[in-house]
């Protein structure tokens, strides 16, 4: 089978291995100061303070949590960022580095996949349940796609190395990458051509890169495999809502002596002889620290630095950074006597004679935190540019046109939804937000959710985020390395990585992780 590569791998295989990985100039001193408040800098700050570094988070809302917390409309507990995650068990990646924070994984979420299901994709012609692990997902593929077994053996055989990489997160202490296999960061697109897969099949693998933004035409493999496999491993649920999660995540770190300023955001980045000397708050106080964590979307680090601190090519790298794009989210209560929780999730697809989706619409019925009501949450795609006409207004204050627009699309969408869950006459619709809201209430560009793409085509640029020219000063979130709750928690312990440097961070981390 002839193989191509969009881009020159042997640059970044080089690249890959020159050390760019890790900071060349760690933190020299303990005080930290952490740029907001999400999962990704919550989880830094606590990683930091369990090594005795004294750390400050400073986040721009009243509340912390970012993406995280969850917020409550008519009696509703709605989520934001979070609806499911994978690899929380005990010795999975994800698990252990909760266990390392000394974050229960127990008091707050519930394992998915009792009946053998984590995620159902409806196509016209198809349904295919994704099973709670790797060997079941094997049967279900074999026995769904019966004439491609010799796709399906690289496939599978690609996944379970990926899996058994991830399980041992080799990655966190490498100084260089320890995906050897360069068939990794193909796109995945162009792999299954390259394997002569069904349409249909193409489409079925398709599902996961959904769920950190990019096509799966622009999408390396390894980012795809990795997002399987960690829902393979096991998949979970909040036991209760985003909030109880990022209020423990902030009690865990207090308890271990960080400090938090909350409704205070960051106004510039100080730097002095070249390096991370501190921050300058809105309220223009000043906080001294020998490294910054800027937990941030890196287009918005470049508003919290002077012109001078940052060579104009590598302003344009990150400015020429494409986004993911943004979604369309209704939440509705629904009877839950008439529509009891469904402990899996639904994907309603629409595939072309390629195999490409066009149209998706992702469906979680859930408890509601409410007696008798179930919560409904729909989530599909949604351009940035359909809301431009209301790019200069604030939450709250888009006027008439724009509420209008949006309940319209929301009633589509349940409507649609009526063809899933039966009868929805009884729902009501308590809170609908679109790519604006997301964009205004954790500073997304474009509403980005799951920040930038990490597409084949800027692979290299955004690997270089990892290594930022400005000593002390290093990128958090899931700008860091990659979106979701995984993806934030292997920027953070990165992010830890080159505050500390690499041998103590290996000597005094990786014994604990494993």
């Amino acid at each position: 089978m002839t193989e191509t590569f969009p881009v020159d791998f042997d640059k970044a295989n080089a690249y890959r291995h020159s050390g760019e990985f890790i900071m060349r100039n760690p933190a020299k001193g303990h005080n930290i100061v952490i740029i907001g408040s999400g999962i990704g800098g919550l989880s830094a700050g606590v990683i930091l303070s369990l090594l005795n570094f004294n750390v400050t988070i400073v986040e721009k809302n009243p509340l912390p949590g970012g993406l995280m917390r969850s917020y409550r409309r008519s009696g509703v507990d709605c989520p934001v960022g979070i609806h499911y995650v994978g690899a929380l068990g005990n010795n999975e990646p994800l698990g252990r580095m909760f266990q390392f924070m000394g974050i229960p994984v127990d008091e707050l979420f519930v394992p998915m996949g009792g009946e053998g299901v984590i995620d159902r994709y409806i196509f016209d012609d198809l349904i295919f349940d994704l099973p709670s692990n790797i060997d079941a997902l094997e049967k279900n593929l074999r026995n769904s796609f019966p004439l491609e077994t010799m796709a399906l053996d690289i496939i599978m055989k690609n996944l379970r190395d990926i899996a058994r990489q991830m399980k041992d997160t080799a990655f966190l202490f490498s100084q260089g990458d320890p995906f050897q296999n360069m068939d990794y960061y193909q796109p995945m697109g162009e792999w299954l051509d390259s394997l002569k897969v069904s349409p249909a099949l193409r489409a079925v693998l398709s599902v996961p890169c959904n769920l950190i933004g990019v096509p799966l035409n622009d999408c390396p493999a390894i980012f795809h495999h990795m997002v399987l496999a960690s829902y393979l491993f096991s998949s979970w649920r909040l036991k209760e809502n985003g909030s109880r999660m990022a209020d423990v995540f902030v009690r865990r770190f207090k308890a271990l002596g960080g400090t938090l300023v909350l409704d205070n955001g960051v106004n510039k980045i100080s730097i002095s002889e070249g390096r991370v000397a501190g921050v300058i708050l809105e309220t223009g106080d000043a906080i001294a620290a020998d490294a910054v964590v800027a937990a941030v979307h890196p287009k918005v680090l470049l508003q919290l630095l002077n012109e001078n601190d940052l060579r104009e090519s590598f302003r344009r790298r990150i400015r020429g950074l494409k986004e993911t794009e943004g979604v369309l989210c209704v939440h509705a209560g629904v009877n839950a006597a008439a529509h009891p929780e469904i402990h899996h999730n639904i994907y309603r697809l629409h595939r072309d004679e390629h195999g490409v989706i066009h149209d998706g619409v992702f469906y979680q019925l859930r408890d509601s935190g409410s007696p008798g009501v179930n919560l409904l949450s729909i989530i599909t795609k949604s351009l940035y540019a359909d809301w431009i006409p209301w790019e200069k207004t604030v939450t709250g204050q888009r006027g008439k046109a724009y509420e209008e627009k949006k309940m319209s699309a929301a009633r589509d969408l349940m409507k649609k939804a009526g063809e899933i869950f039966g009868d929805l006459n009884d729902a009501r619709i308590v809170d609908v937000y679109t790519p604006l809201t997301i964009r205004d209430y954790v500073n997304a560009p474009e509403g980005a959710c799951y920040g930038i793409m990490r597409a084949s085509r800027q692979l290299l640029k955004a690997i270089s985020l990892n290594n930022l020219p400005i000593p002390g000063l290093c990128l958090a979130g899931q700008n860091a390395l990659a979106p979701g709750v995984m993806g934030c928690l292997f920027g953070a312990f990165n992010a830890v990585r080159q505050i500390m440097g690499g041998e103590r961070f290996a000597r005094e981390i990786r014994v604990n992780t494993q």
